[in-house]
């Protein structure tokens, strides 16, 4: 499963909806455990990456 990091940034239900319609399923979470076990993550957004490491830290 592809797991959309809910970190306070992005339109979250529009990257689910885009990655549903790609076949796979998705989940969107702010819980640590469900993005630890994920196949492959999403950190949705634009501009800076420091925004999305300093709330994923």
């Amino acid at each position: 499963m592809i797991v959309i990091v809910d970190y306070g940034v992005g339109n979250l239900p529009s990257v689910e909806k885009a990655v549903l319609a790609t076949g796979f399923s998705a989940h969107v979470t702010a819980e640590p455990v469900e993005v630890a076990s994920a196949e492959k993550i999403i950190l949705p957004g634009v501009g800076s990456f420091q925004k999305a490491m300093a709330e994923l830290e």
